[in-house]
């Protein structure tokens, strides 16, 4: 309810003692009204800051084997600042559960990391500097983060409604395509049984089919028949090139043009008297 109405709600000791009250406040004021109540020191950003380089460290470092949930909680890859005081409680619980946490004399852990997210887990809380840090965090997923992954899930919803639209679009032209095979195979009198195998049964039994086929062509081929008709065709041939050579050469005569030089003209001035004559 705080996030839709941009507020949260805060539990706030009331005088009368035993007694506590909700204080709603903007979210993103949460630090300003923190400091302001001084719940939280004003220089937390530099015991923040701290606490975060010890976080960086411990993501950096291996996982312990013997608590294979730590790897599932923070896998390796994962970045400092996706990370907030509540991941590192959830680490240091997983180490507890694994059994890793036994003590020294000194009242440490005897187990490095165990040891050093306890280290995380207490700077955090040392002058509630998680609560501004859990603060900063939600303002920026409810600013920022929440309405980049609504209007992802908007394009998504998108995109899914063009994929089914694509999707039914490609079912009815399969339909179609199957009803085409169908029918020619129908034409081709494969029946009901128009699969690949039937097919491939039938393309094979058909090869001897083929054979006294080509040999029945070949001996036509090479027969008598086929030899006049063969010389026939190119003496048919023959007689269609000559004729267009003939026919080339007439046209090329008659469109020859007209000689220019002296003796050209001393011959066309004799043809002109003769003409007159």
């Amino acid at each position: 309810p705080g996030l839709c109405s941009k507020s949260v709600g805060v539990q706030e000791a009331s005088r009368a003692p035993g007694r506590m009250e909700v204080v709603d406040i903007p979210f993103d004021r949460t630090t300003e009204w923190l400091l302001e109540r001084r719940i939280v020191g004003a220089s937390y950003t530099k015991s923040l800051r701290t606490v975060h380089a010890r976080l960086a460290a411990a993501l950096a470092a291996e996982r312990p084997a013997e608590a294979p949930a730590v790897a599932q909680l923070v896998p390796p890859g994962t970045e400092r600042a996706s990370l907030t005081y509540f991941d590192a409680k959830a680490v240091m619980q997983a180490l507890l559960d694994a059994g890793l946490g036994e003590k020294t004399l000194f009242g440490g852990y005897s187990n490095a990391h165990t040891a050093q997210w306890a280290d995380i887990v207490r700077r955090f809380e040392a002058g509630s500097i998680h609560l501004a840090d859990a603060a900063s965090a939600m303002a920026q997923a409810v600013g920022y983060e929440l309405p980049a992954l609504k209007k992802e899930a908007a394009r998504a919803e998108k995109e899914l409604s063009e994929l089914v639209r694509r999707q039914g679009e490609y079912e009815r032209l399969a339909a179609a395509a199957e009803e085409r095979y169908v029918a020619a195979c129908d034409k081709k009198g494969l029946g009901t049984d128009c699969s690949r195998e039937e097919i491939g049964r039938r393309l094979r039994e058909s090869r001897s089919l083929l054979r006294a086929t080509f040999a029945r062509v070949a001996a036509l081929c090479q027969s008598e028949e086929m030899g006049g008709a063969v010389e026939y065709y190119l003496a048919y041939v023959r007689h269609c090139l000559e004729a267009a050579a003939r026919l080339g050469a007439d046209v090329g005569a008659k469109a020859a043009p007209p000689d220019v030089t002296a003796d050209g003209a001393d011959r066309a001035g004799k043809a002109g008297k003769a003409k007159g004559k």
